[in-house]
């Protein structure tokens, strides 16, 4: 059973950061063509822009305005002006937004190896950037949400959740990891995990806990937690395992994980994995699709559009059958399956927010109703977030508030023509 964070809490993240909230499933608008750098010049001018990147990403101004000063005696026609710009700023607001058009040209251009593009679809509308081939670190948020936004390292890899091991894939929030987490027999749990290619990693730095239950504070948003066990990396590093005694499925763990590169660690994410039976490979049944697109050139968002219904009563249905369909899902910790019917509810959503038979309704409905399809797209999106993330309170809390927009729809028709 899903427990929720408080919605004030929910609401609270909302307002303060989503316009619109950070998706994964959504792919990030092509960058116009622009004239090439020299290669020479582009390699040396990349490894200092990194720099700025870097410090920006740290939230240090002096830094970032040392490391534009450097970049500037090596800048060309095209890049001088920009970076003229950004280092001029008199607040590391300010540098950030100007940032943006260098980052999107140099972006723009055949990349040296070791370098990648990043996107992050909440800062202004959507903002790409550069940086070394690794974990997702923001420039344009820093601290705030270091690891918003995914890597186009290797293109379409964020999206791939197949298993390798039988178990269920999400993606770590540095946009970069992949964890999978395996019950292969009675009282073993095993958690693999790849990198942004989906190749192997090795996991002898990393660790953390396997949580069997945990209580939860209302008032102090927190959890306790009652029966663990420590997630040990295997002898050669292929996965971590905790040993829980005989427990048959259905099961259900909740992994902490320290993620442990290059000597460093990093603070402990969660993962929320439901287990209806022992892990194999024969994946679970995936949610058939309201149109049967299977083409693998048709693009996702494309497959996933929801047909849309002439009358608008029947709009307003096909809506909360998606609201039944993300229950379902979120009962059986099938998170990563939850974009369609959220994104599919979006979608029918804002078309209902496009009727113009809502004038038909009296003007405090109209006003309810709008607020609660603003509530509902913003919960869509948070849904797709989280669901890659796999944890189960962020989900709880977001399928509230798109379960919660969903009476509000209904209530507003109630009664209507």
């Amino acid at each position: 059973m899903v427990r929720p964070r408080p919605l004030s809490a929910v609401f609270g993240w909302l307002c303060l950061f989503l316009s619109p909230a950070c998706v994964s499933h959504q792919t990030p608008e092509t960058v116009p063509a622009l004239p090439s750098i020299t290669p020479g010049d582009l390699d040396t001018q990349i490894a200092q822009y990194v720099g700025v990147q870097t410090a920006l990403a740290a939230d240090d101004f002096d830094d970032a305005k040392s490391a534009f000063q450097q970049l500037l005696p090596i800048a060309d026609a095209r890049t001088s002006p920009l970076i003229r710009a950004a280092a001029s700023a008199g607040d590391i607001a300010t540098m950030r937004a100007r940032f943006k058009p260098l980052s999107e040209y140099l972006a723009a251009q055949d990349l040296p190896s070791g370098y990648a593009r990043a996107y992050c679809p909440m800062y202004d509308g959507g903002s790409t950037w550069v940086q070394t081939d690794g974990p997702v670190r923001n420039p344009y948020y820093g601290s705030v949400m270091l690891t918003c936004g995914v890597v186009d390292a290797a293109p379409g890899a964020h999206m791939d959740h197949s298993p390798r091991h039988g178990g269920t894939v999400f993606m770590a929030p540095d946009s970069f990891h992949h964890v999978e987490g395996t019950y292969p027999e009675a009282g073993i749990f095993r958690l693999y995990a790849t990198d942004n290619y989906r190749n192997p990693v090795t996991l002898s730095e990393w660790g953390g806990r396997l949580v069997l239950e945990e209580e939860y504070n209302a008032d102090t948003d927190e959890f306790t937690e009652l029966t663990a066990f420590n997630l040990i990396p295997s002898v050669a590093g292929e996965y971590l395992e905790a040993v829980v005694g005989d427990l048959a499925p259905p099961a259900e763990f909740i992994a902490k994980v320290i993620f442990g590169v290059d000597g460093e660690q990093f603070p402990e994410e969660r993962f929320d994995f439901i287990f209806s039976d022992y892990s194999s490979n024969t994946a679970p049944p995936a949610l058939s699709l309201t149109a049967e697109i299977t083409e693998a050139a048709v693009p996702l968002a494309t497959r996933i559009q929801p047909e849309i219904p002439e009358l608008t009563i029947e709009l307003v249905s096909e809506i909360g059958v998606r609201a039944q369909q993300l229950q379902e899902l979120v009962t059986a910790g099938r998170f990563t399956e939850i974009f369609v019917p959220a994104l599919q509810g979006k979608a029918l959503a804002l078309e209902l927010d496009r009727r113009s038979d809502l004038e038909n309704l009296p003007a405090r409905r109209q006003n309810e109703l709008r607020i609660a399809v603003r509530h509902l797209v913003r919960a869509a999106y948070l849904l797709d977030w989280y669901g890659d993330l796999g944890n189960k309170q962020q989900v709880g809390g977001a399928y509230d508030i798109f379960f919660a927009s969903v009476n509000e729809i209904v209530r507003a028709y109630e009664g209507a023509p």
